[in-house]
């Protein structure tokens, strides 16, 4: 009983203590109110089409105030352009190209909270922003720069196709509210967990966003699947597979198998799964169903022909995105 006593008389000092010492501190703190943001696809195309400037890209775009205190009255739109390339020594890398403002939307033009602005793209409204870009290919400081458009590096781009599968493009943006704070960066929580929030839109360019006529031979489609961590996809997160509306679901199995000796056990790391489209097919898709840890889930999907026509790491949900340029 003398030792209860002793740390009850204990604990209430140390809180007198707490007390007599906060005039300048604050016990809970006040937090700021925040704007953040969310950009979606809206229209038909998530892509550029290759050699076809006439597919424009849809794009709304919310600022969202969680208290509703904050307000914004600017919003700036920031586009990145980056190239992927092999460099002299036969090892993949990125040109950055830069980050540019694309749209600004002020006073009377930015829309009420949670309510989207909308705009349109182009491949001529994004070749018009970066015209005249140079980039150093060869060691990437400059004293080798080249022109992207004028002197392709790649020489696969033209006048016609101005930007290639290998382009890759970044949506970014930035929220000038009432009190003259500027959002522009935001923790990777709000950007992935956070609800009816992100903190950029990638898209790229294809040259088919469908498989046509997948049955005229016939033939195997390779999906060689891996999970990271070793133990299967985790929430029955799977890729489904729809030959003419015929469904089947490809993953591997969430589970641990009994080694022959010993405790514990294995888990399923990897597992290759073959898809056989009969001759005279008219669909094949590929969709990629989330399920948890999606982050630890990597897959290659192979075409009869040879070519890996997917190669994905943490994949999103939603039709998985295909490079049929060569297939």
């Amino acid at each position: 009983m003398k030792t209860i006593k002793y740390l009850i008389l204990t604990l209430l000092g140390v809180f007198a203590l707490a007390v007599s010492c906060s005039d300048d501190k604050e016990l809970v703190p006040v937090w700021e109110t925040g704007i953040n943001g969310e950009g979606l696809m809206t229209g038909a195309s998530s892509d550029f089409r290759k050699g076809d400037n006439s597919v424009k890209l849809d794009v709304g775009l919310k600022w969202i105030s969680v208290d509703s205190k904050a307000t914004a009255t600017k919003i700036e739109v920031f586009l990145t352009f980056k190239e992927n390339y092999v460099d002299i020594d036969g090892n993949p890398a990125v040109a950055n190209h830069g980050t540019k403002l694309l749209k600004t939307f002020d006073g009377a033009a930015v829309p009420a909270n949670r309510e989207a602005v909308n705009f349109s793209v182009s491949q001529d409204d994004v070749y018009a922003l970066f015209n005249g870009v140079t980039y150093d290919y060869k060691d990437g400081v400059d004293d080798n720069a080249i022109d992207v458009f004028a002197a392709p590096f790649n020489t696969d781009r033209n006048a016609v196709d101005k930007f290639l599968p290998e382009d890759k493009f970044q949506f970014t943006w930035q929220f000038t509210g009432d009190d003259g704070r500027v959002f522009k960066a935001w923790s990777p929580s709000t950007c992935t967990e956070f609800p009816e929030s992100n903190c950029q839109l990638d898209f790229g360019v294809v040259c088919a966003t469908e498989i046509t006529d997948p049955g005229a031979d016939g033939g195997a489609w390779t999906i060689d699947m891996t999970d990271v961590y070793g133990d299967g996809w985790q929430g029955f997160g799977h890729i489904s597979v729809k030959v003419d509306g015929v469904e089947t679901n490809v993953f591997i199995p969430d589970k641990y198998e009994a080694p022959p000796e010993g405790s514990g056990g294995v888990g399923i790391g990897a597992l290759q799964t073959i898809i056989n489209v009969p001759p005279g097919a008219t669909t094949l898709t590929f969709t990629w169903v989330k399920g948890e840890f999606d982050e630890e889930n990597t897959f290659k999907i192979t075409s009869p022909r040879g070519n890996i026509v997917a190669n994905v790491s943490g994949p999103t949900e939603g039709l998985v995105k295909l490079d049929l340029c060569k297939d």
